[in-house]
């Protein structure tokens, strides 16, 4: 969900297209599965959605732009775990103040808050904004990756799929103690290590250009190529169940590994094959706001979930249902769905008015 610019191999700071588009219609996905909670889509969707944003940020990962380990970690601090904890209070407000008013059952009002510095997906955790484990995650797999990219190449993809190997098992069979509730998602970081090891790895290989010039030169290929790998995701997730990277819960790992990764190339295909087309060559004004979407998809995440949860209890009350309601029929989950987007695009705009006036006056401060 960073919004790193991808740099052309070619030369130039050009932004890749399809990068942005994977980023918006995989954050379309989280935002859908967190308002429909059953069901086929729920279950295709959570099979790739977390694991491509793992791969995404693979794929920009570049170690030749730090100088040293001090300014790499300086610099993941100030773009990851800085506007983590700025979102994590501020929604914690947010939320706060709306279950005092809806009189909602809570525990404790201070626990969430305080648990802003575990920062666990798992275990009842950041019950105000559970979507923001995912950065720490982050910045903990960058981290342990800083270190793991010296390696020769065979070595990465061993060292991290044995990382993922020795994750899965202590969560599954190992009773003494409970990883899942690990803080900063140490074990989560580990079965996501081998989808940011291997986008790392492809595009040393290949180069994010020229695999966009291989589908613009085969697009009945990528076609064809994205339709089966879609069908083979729903066969996968149809067969393993809805799956939670953010709850370290994948069920059957040799089912989730490849469904996830046949999900990875369906979207980067489908979203080069877009790349591809005039509207975005020419930046057609729908396309734009995609693409906007996708360079905004940091902030979407961080607000969205506090944005749902308020619009599916809206929504149950005006359908007299309630909002579990809401979460379990298709037909108000997207509204639901529209509406929460809707919202949280709004929301965008504001937090980047926001940064906008910031910056200037921190530049009209000569600070």
């Amino acid at each position: 969900m960073d919004s790193t610019r991808l740099m052309n191999p070619i030369g130039g700071g050009k932004r890749l297209d399809y990068n942005d588009l994977a980023k918006a219609f995989g954050m379309l996905a989280i935002i859908w599965g967190h308002i429909r909670l059953t069901g086929w889509s729920n279950a295709f969707v959570y099979a790739w959605h977390i694991p491509l944003f793992f791969f995404l940020s693979g794929m920009v990962f570049n170690k030749c732009k730090y100088a040293d380990f001090r300014t790499f970690f300086m610099k993941k601090v100030k773009s990851l775990l800085v506007p983590y904890v700025i979102f994590s209070f501020l929604t914690w407000f947010v939320w706060a103040a709306f279950s005092l008013v809806t009189h909602a059952q809570v525990d404790n009002y201070w626990m969430p808050l305080a648990q802003t510095f575990i920062a666990q997906g798992s275990g009842g955790f950041l019950l105000h904004n559970v979507p923001l484990w995912f950065v720490t995650c982050l910045f903990v797999m960058e981290v342990i990756y800083y270190f793991l990219s010296d390696f020769k190449k065979v070595w990465i993809l061993i060292v991290s799929i044995a990382l993922a190997s020795v994750s899965y098992y202590m969560i599954t069979y190992v009773d003494v103690v409970d990883i899942t509730l690990l803080p900063w998602n140490l074990e989560v970081a580990c079965l996501g290590l081998p989808f940011f090891a291997i986008g790392h790895l492809i595009v040393q290989k290949f180069g994010h250009q020229q695999m966009q010039n291989w589908v613009d030169s085969h697009r009945v290929v990528a076609l064809i190529s994205c339709m089966l790998l879609g069908a083979l995701v729903f066969i996968g997730s149809s067969c393993n169940g809805s799956i939670s990277f953010g709850h370290a819960d994948i069920h059957n790992p040799l089912i989730t590994y490849p469904c996830a990764l046949a999900g990875i190339a369906m979207m980067l295909l489908f979203c080069m094959l877009l790349a591809g087309t005039e509207s975005c060559r020419n930046d057609a004004k729908w396309m734009h706001w995609i693409k906007w979407f996708g360079r905004n998809s940091f902030t979407a995440m961080a607000i969205h979930n506090p944005i749902k949860g308020f619009v599916c209890v809206i929504v149950g009350v005006l359908l007299g249902c309630g909002s579990a309601a809401v979460s379990n029929n298709g037909s108000y989950s997207v509204l639901a769905f529209v509406l929460t987007l809707t919202i949280t695009i709004v929301g965008i705009s504001l937090v980047n008015w926001v940064k906008t006036v910031y910056n200037k006056m921190i530049v009209g401060s000569g600070a």
